[in-house]
Order: structure tokens, then sequence, then C-alpha cells
């Protein structure tokens, strides 16, 4: 999720901005730090984990490409970058899904080790 900066103008991916807090102690508003002038910008938490959900999505198809052509190394980097978008999302679904697809990487590396 791009976020701009309403003091700066500076834009940038929500990652760069820090994470602060919460606006209210239970809303989906919180704060994030500018990494430019350290002003702290509101953003909507919901719109931020649409985000992710979105990304998981598009990492998840990269994955079974991956494993579809062989791609041991990249679907292995894949599911450890799917694994840290689910830090955020805490689904058990999608752990479930990396466990399953590990152990398919594990069956690709060594069927090509016995090649």
């Amino acid at each position: 999720m791009r976020i701009v900066c309403d003091r700066c103008g500076y834009q940038g991916e929500g990652e760069e901005f820090r994470h602060v807090g919460n606006v209210m102690c239970c809303g989906p508003l919180i704060f994030r730090e500018c990494p430019s002038c350290g002003n702290k910008v509101i953003c909507d938490r919901q719109e931020m984990r649409e985000e992710v959900e979105r990304t998981a999505r598009e990492v998840s198809r990269r994955v079974e490409a991956a494993i579809a052509r062989g791609d041991a190394r990249q679907a292995r980097e894949l599911l450890r970058d799917l694994s840290i978008l689910n830090q955020c999302l805490n689904l058990e679904a999608i752990d479930e899904y990396i466990r399953v697809k590990k152990r398919e990487v594990r069956r690709l590396e060594a069927a090509s080790s016995l090649s």
C-alpha cells in the first residue's frame, strides 16, 4: 500500500513507514512515521491488510508456477516470503499451505538430486 506524507509529500510503500501505534485504543486507524521527516501519518489497517492479502495470493500463484516448472529454489524463496506475509495475516490456512508446499519442494529437490 502506498502512503503519502501529508507534511513533506514523501511517497513510499507501507513497510517504509515505521508503525508507531493506534490512533485510538481499538479502531482500525494506526499511526505510521514518515521516514523522511518523522511526521505521524494516519493509515487504515484494513486497507493495509487487504493489500497484504492480495500480495499473498499473488505469491501463492508464483509458488504454484515455480513448482510446476520444477524450480525448487524459487519456490522455497517464495514460500519464505509468504511466511513473512502471514506474520501479518496470521491465517492457519496459509500456514498449512506453506507446510504442504514445502513437502512438495523437498520431493522436487530429492528427485533432482537422483537425476
